[in-house]
Formats: C-alpha cells, structure tokens, sequence
C-alpha cells in the first residue's frame, strides 16, 4: 500500500514540476516577445544602444529565437561593433538557415571585418534564397574590384544598376573599373551618368578629368578638374592633376602655380615637386629645377624617379659625375626599370662612354623591347662607336713560293749548276659576288592594313594621321563599318563632331547592331548638344548589348 503511495505522489510532483517548467517556459518565451518588440521600437527611433539591452534581455529570455540574434547583431553591426554583430548573426543563420537577410548582414560583417572570401561566400548563400537586391549585387561587385576580378565586378554592379537605376555611387564605381582597364570612354560615359543624377558628386568630375586627361583631351579634362576645387579648394589631388594637365598642355606657368598649391596643402608628396620642377626645367629655370629635385629626394631617398630626375638636373648643369652616381644609385634600388637604364646609357653617352652606353641602352630594350627612346640613343651610339673603331688591316700578303734547286746530272765534266728561277707567286683575288641583291617585297596595302595602321595611330594620339590612314581604309572598301567607326572616333578626339556624327551614322547604317558605333555616336551627340539623340543611342546601345 505504501508502495503504491509513494509512486503517485511521485507521479504528481512530476505532473507538477512539468506545469511548472511549461509556465516558466512560456513567460519566459512572453516576456522575450516583450523585449523583442521593445529593442524592434528602439531601433526604428535610432536608438540603438537602449535597443542592444532589450535584444539581449530577449535573447536570455528566449535563446531560441533566431529573431532576437538576428536584431542584436543588426544594432551591433550598426554601432560598429563588428566583433560583437558576428556571433550573433552567425547564431541567427543557424538558427533560421533560410532567412537571406541574414546571410546578407553576417555577409556585409565579414567585409567590415577584411574576411572577403567569407563575405562572398555568404552573398552567394543569400542569393540562394533568392534576395535580389541591388546592394547585393553591389557588394559582390565591390568584393571582385578588391580581388582584382574587373571583368566580374562590372557584371554584378551592372546588375545592381539594372534594379536602381537612380543611384550614382555604383555607376561611378563601374566607371573605376573600365577606366582601370583603359576603357576611357565608357568610364566617361559611366561618370557622365552618376554626374547628371548627381550634379555635386565631385568624385566623379575628377576621375572623369582623369579619363579626359588619358585621351589627350586636356580641356575638358581641366574644366573637370576646375569644378572639384570651385567645391573643394584644398584638395590636393585636383590640384596635382589640373598641374599635369597645364604640363602636357605646355601651360608652363598655370602649371607651377597648381603645383605649388598642391605642396602647400601636401608638402610630402614626392611627385609633386618633380612635376614642378618639370615645369621650371621647360621655363629656362634649372637652378629651382634642381631645387625641387633635391626636396624630392630629400623627402624620399630610395624613390628611383626622384633620383633620375635629380641626375637629369645635374647633367642639365654640366655636372655629369653627380649625375651619374644618381642614375647609378636608381638602378641599384630598382634594377628592373627600363627608365634608369635608359638614363645612366644617356648620361655615359653625353660623356662620351659609348662601350658602357650601349651596354646600358641594350638592357633597356632588353626590359622594355618597344622602347623607341632608348633605341634612338643606341643608334647614335652605334654611329660614334662605328666612327672611333679602327680601320680594318689589310689581308696578309701570300707567302713566297718555294725556290727548288734543280739537281746537277752524274759530272762528266766540271758543269756550273743552273737553278730555275723561280715562278711569279699566283696572286689570289677573292670571288665577286655577281648574284644581284633580293630586295623584300613590301605587301601590297590593303584597307584592312590601312585600318591596322590608323588605328595603330589612334592608340598614339596622332589623329591626323589616324585619318588618313582610315580614308584610305574606307577608300579602298566602302562597306567596311568598322573603319567609319574608327575615324568617327579620330574625329571625336579632334572635337570635330559634325565629321564624327556622319562615321558613325555609316557604321550604324552598314551594320544596324554595331553597339560601340552607337555608343560613340552617342557621345558625339552629346558633346555636340543633342542630349535627346545622346539618351536614344545609348538606350539603343543597351538594349542590342543586354546591359
């Protein structure tokens, strides 16, 4: 009986404690609801740090929430706690594997945090399940830049832009990218987008001066670079460009003055003293010259540039033994620069040291085989080498031919012995060449050499010569899209937009889906001012592309 007691009361002190755990399990689970939409009100007004304390009182109260996890790590990550958000948000991913926004947020963490490969990998698990969003795409496009993958990062952050068509920062990003790969003028066509959506971006005024500026269009590349310090007047990096542009726009004076308010705001900057100096090398001023050059290596004695460029001041002034050991001390630092080779070659030629010269100019060309500079010297080099050299000896003269004394007969009587005389030496003549010598036949010009070679002239800025070379192209084949679209490009770079408009109006014509035809059509037109025809070859382009 008492046996049987005992087992009921224990059944009910079970029964009991179990009501008991479930009570105490569903206020928690309450009370962690409560929390949980307390820190959600808090982080809505801003305040971040009030609804950290709620998310961690529902986070103690209910640790099997994936939702509680996920807001903590959210303010955290939003303070700038990325230690502290990453836990978290790796506790809401287990929690809840199918919630992508939380793949996404633990993704933007591990960016914060340097980890990009873990970053990528948690995009991709959120592209899964199917968030689609432009800041992914972003991200993603951001995380291939810094890896070094251009080509990819282009095909997300054009993704992106396809989802947003309204937000500049991914479009000027994109134009990094092709002005990173020498594409220019779809850069251009990139910041002129991100500049008409936002018309103070002055980050894209100056990298779209910069892109000007390597197509040899100085103008606007000035206008640009003009803008930027109307917003920003210290900033040093305008300056130091729109003093490059005045240098190869010969503007000698405007150059220096850029320069010099570029050191005042960045007195460290090596480069800039050499650009300046550059400028007073060109004003007839070699003493400042020298001056700038000495700061430059002052401020960085095992700069390779600033070296050779002080040992070009020194030979400027006649002092060529310092010149030398400068050039000398460049090669030392960085013996794989072409440049350094091709000084030192120069200076030893200036001192008439042709043997070390030439040795010199042929390991230039040897690291940089098209280097015509420093094959230009060694030609001259050769020259003075050839003249030193002495002249050749004559061939040596034949041996005398061997004098045989004729044997006497059995005497008979005293006989006076005769000797022969001896036969004249053979005198040997070398053979004459008489084959007639081969001439190389040089092929006959056709349009695609013609083309070849005008855009060969193109890639050099000589655009003149560009477009003669492409009218004979067109010239000798009239249905040839491709050359119209070269020389409307020449002409373009010239400024000479009606021309430009007219090739790429025959390109289209010849080949209706010629995408980079309308693509340079429609810079032209905008240059020219025709912003409606500008926006319907773009939107053309775009549509033939897929982009």
């Amino acid at each position: 009986m008492m046996c049987r007691t005992t087992v009921a009361l224990f059944v009910r002190a079970l029964a009991l404690l179990l009501c008991v755990a479930t009570a105490f399990a569903a206020d928690n689970s309450r009370r962690g609801q409560k929390m949980l939409r307390e820190g959600m009100r808090l982080e809505t007004e801003g305040q971040y740090a009030q609804a950290a304390r709620a998310f961690t009182a529902a986070v103690e109260a209910a640790p099997g929430d994936g939702e509680a996890w996920f807001h903590r790590g959210r303010v955290r990550y939003t303070l700038g706690d990325f230690q502290n958000a990453l836990p978290d948000l790796t506790r809401a991913v287990q929690l809840e594997p199918s919630d992508g926004q939380a793949w996404m947020l633990r993704a933007d963490c591990y960016r914060k945090l340097k980890e990009p490969a873990k970053a990528l990998a948690d995009y991709n698990e959120a592209a899964k399940l199917n968030v689609d969003t432009p800041a992914l795409y972003n991200a993603r496009g951001a995380i291939y830049a810094d890896m070094g993958e251009a080509e990819k990062a282009i095909v997300e952050y054009s993704h992106g832009i396809r989802l947003r068509l309204d937000d500049p920062t991914p479009i000027k990003q994109r134009g990094n990218l092709y002005a990173g790969l020498g594409k220019y003028q779809q850069a251009i066509d990139d910041y002129d987008q991100a500049i008409a959506l936002k018309p103070d971006y002055t980050d894209a005024y100056l990298d779209r001066g910069f892109a000007y500026g390597q197509l040899g269009d100085f103008e606007r590349a000035v206008a640009d670079f003009e803008r930027v310090l109307q917003a920003q007047p210290n900033s040093y990096k305008a300056l130091a460009l729109l003093g490059a542009a005045h240098l190869k726009m010969r503007d000698y004076k405007s150059a220096v003055d850029d320069f010099t308010k570029a050191i005042a705001v960045q007195p460290n900057d090596v480069f800039l003293y050499l650009g300046r100096a550059a400028c007073y090398v060109q004003l007839g001023k070699p003493e400042q010259a020298l001056a700038d050059r000495e700061m430059a290596v002052q401020i960085k004695p095992d700069s390779p540039e600033a070296l050779l460029a002080r040992g070009g001041s020194y030979h400027q002034m006649g002092r060529h033994e310092e010149g030398l050991r400068d050039r000398s001390e460049a090669i030392r630092l960085n013996p794989n620069l072409p440049e350094a080779w091709l000084a030192r070659g120069s200076a030893y030629y200036l001192m008439g040291k042709y043997q070390a010269a030439r040795s010199d100019l042929l390991k230039a060309i040897e690291l940089r085989p098209d280097y015509e500079e420093a094959k230009q010297v060694l030609a001259k080099t050769e020259e003075q080498l050839a003249k030193a050299a002495p002249p050749p000896a004559p061939p040596p003269s034949p041996p005398p031919a061997p004098v045989i004394a004729q044997t006497a007969p059995p005497p008979v009587a005293p006989v006076v012995p005769v000797v022969a005389k001896p036969a004249p030496a053979p005198v040997l003549t070398a053979p004459v060449e008489t084959r007639t010598p081969v001439v190389p036949m040089r092929p006959a010009a056709t349009s695609e050499s013609h083309e070849a070679l005008g855009r060969d002239y193109l890639n050099k800025g000589e655009l003149a010569r560009a477009v003669v070379e492409l009218t004979d192209a067109i010239r000798m084949k009239p249905d040839h899209p491709s050359a119209y679209n070269a020389r409307g490009y020449a002409y373009l770079r010239m400024h000479n937009y009606k021309n430009a408009i007219a090739d790429f109006d025959e390109a289209i014509k010849l080949d209706p889906k010629y995408v980079n035809a309308y693509h340079n059509r429609a810079v032209a037109r905008r240059a020219a001012g025709d912003a409606a025809g500008a926006d319907a070859d773009t939107a053309m382009e775009r549509r033939i592309s897929g982009r």
